[in-house]
């Protein structure tokens, strides 16, 4: 009889009723092999689990009952502890069931057994099926993944201002899952919707606000990538929402913007006037799509003598209220200037206006200037404004402190005027902070640009003020609305 025999029959006398419980009734799978691999121990719940009775294990190896994989990689966990003679743990050992099918998960101990002499006698495994464990972590690890991913969204969805900036985000953050090859918006009122593409499938859901139905999301997904159950729905429904809510905020706001854009301009000159001796130019540009209209004008319009009055000016504030601001001030300046157009008298008069018909903490500023032709003087006065632009005939371009220390319209004191000798050729240049201003930017800077863009410029005057607006906003982003007048002295 061979050692190892012996060995055996010891194993087998001794402890036997603990035995036969470990084998018949432990709460866990448990095997016992031999050197050569064989099973010589087996519980019913491995058997089961191998959808085998427990005797036809016995003296048999792995790979001759289990399908492979599942035989040779058994067979090479017991060799790696007979090679080493030390424990092994494998806290995810994966193989199809051969009862089911599916893929199961395992948990498993792999134990050298020892003779009293040290000499290895076989391997003992414990196994556990976690499955069901994993799939719940797993369960968890995508909800959370989905929590991020809503969060992420809603964060997303929270800077689109306009519709075409929820359709983008919507495309990015369809890009970004890795699964949708297509996030469409279509609107109830106005979007014709198109066939989803080959080789995907199709998930349209609604986009529901408390006014009911303003639209469908649809997601074409690649075929398995919208399986999850009701945990998946739950994230895509909540997707749709926080989509409907910024859709709806977005059209809310364009329609806003359309409504501030037009009376805005509305109130601005048809054309400027003709005079003798001068040559006029004007330029409104509105803000970028990400910014908010404004209060942003400009006026020309003659006096009974026939001098002229040329105003630039911004109403702080966005929207609807700071355009209708702006028309209340047009309205007050061109009424005062018809009584008397001396600038520090209009911007007195304003002042009182002001402080008496707008909110206390609206703010205005302008620059006034009251030319005349004939002697070709410049009366200049403002109230919180940036400084213009002089440009003498023959030399370089300055800037004209006309008030910029000053306070702004409704905060009343002394209003200065000081007036300006021009000659043939000479012009003046007023703007708004739209033009000089740059996120990230010194204003000084912006005008210190504006010198320069003005003094490179040899054109006519129209031209001129159309080459400083291409020039003074190229970028665009974020990019209030800015206004531009200017005259010249032709003779």
């Amino acid at each position: 009889m061979t050692p190892d025999r012996k060995g055996w029959e010891r194993l087998a006398s001794s402890d036997s009723a603990l035995l036969e419980t470990l084998v018949l009734e432990a709460p866990v799978a448990f095997a016992f092999y031999d050197n050569d691999l064989r099973y010589q121990r087996i519980n019913r719940m491995l058997a089961d689990i191998n959808a085998l009775p427990m005797e036809a294990h016995l003296g048999r190896r792995p790979s001759e009952l289990l399908p492979d994989p599942l035989g040779a990689a058994i067979e090479d966990r017991l060799n790696e502890v007979l090679r080493s003679g030390a424990a092994l743990a494998d806290d995810d050992f994966t193989a199809l069931s051969p009862l089911t099918g599916e893929l199961r998960h395992y948990q498993s101990q792999w134990f050298p057994a020892r003779a009293e002499d040290g000499a290895v006698l076989g391997v003992a495994v414990l196994v556990s099926d976690v499955t069901d464990r994993r799939r719940a972590e797993e369960a968890l690890r995508r909800s959370n993944q989905r929590t991020v991913r809503l969060q992420q969204a809603t964060a997303a969805l929270a800077g689109a201002l306009t519709v075409d900036d929820v359709r983008r985000v919507m495309l990015d953050l369809g890009r970004a899952a890795g699964h949708a090859s297509r996030t469409e918006i279509y609107l109830e009122d106005s979007d014709v919707r198109v066939p989803p593409p080959a080789g995907s499938h199709q998930v349209d859901l609604p986009l529901i606000v408390s006014a009911g139905r303003i639209g469908t999301l649809r997601l074409a997904l690649p075929q398995g990538a919208g399986e999850g159950g009701s945990q998946n729905d739950a994230f895509l429904g909540a997707l749709a929402g926080q989509c409907a809510i910024a859709l709806e905020r977005a059209r809310l706001y364009e329609r806003e913007r359309a409504t501030a854009a037009a009376l805005q301009r509305s109130l601005l000159p048809d054309r400027l006037p003709d005079a003798p001796g001068v040559e006029l130019a004007a330029r409104f540009v509105p803000g970028a799509a990400d910014a908010e209209v404004g209060g942003d004008w400009y006026d020309a319009f003659s006096v009974p003598d026939g001098r002229l009055v040329l105003v630039v000016g911004d109403v702080m504030g966005k929207g609807v209220v700071a355009a209708a601001g702006m028309g209340r001030l047009r309205a007050a300046l061109r009424a005062l200037a018809l009584l008397d157009p001396l600038p520090e008298s209009v911007l007195t008069g304003l002042d009182r206006v002001f402080t008496a018909t707008e909110d206390v903490d609206q703010i205005a500023t302008l620059v006034y200037l009251l030319i005349d032709p004939r002697t070709r003087r410049a009366a200049v006065a403002a109230a919180g404004h940036l400084p213009l632009v002089l440009v003498r005939a023959g030399q370089d371009p300055e800037l004209v402190d006309a008030g910029s220390g000053s306070t702004p319209l409704g905060w009343p004191e002394v209003r200065h005027q000081r007036t300006l000798e021009l000659g043939p050729g000479d012009l003046l240049l007023g703007v708004t902070d739209g033009v000089v201003e740059r996120r990230g930017y010194d204003l000084d800077d912006g005008l210190a640009q504006l010198v320069d863009v003005v003094g490179s410029t040899q054109a006519g005057l129209t031209q001129l003020v159309e080459r400083v607006a291409a020039t003074m906003l190229e970028y665009t982003q974020g990019r209030d609305d800015a206004t531009l007048l200017a005259v010249r002295f032709t003779a």
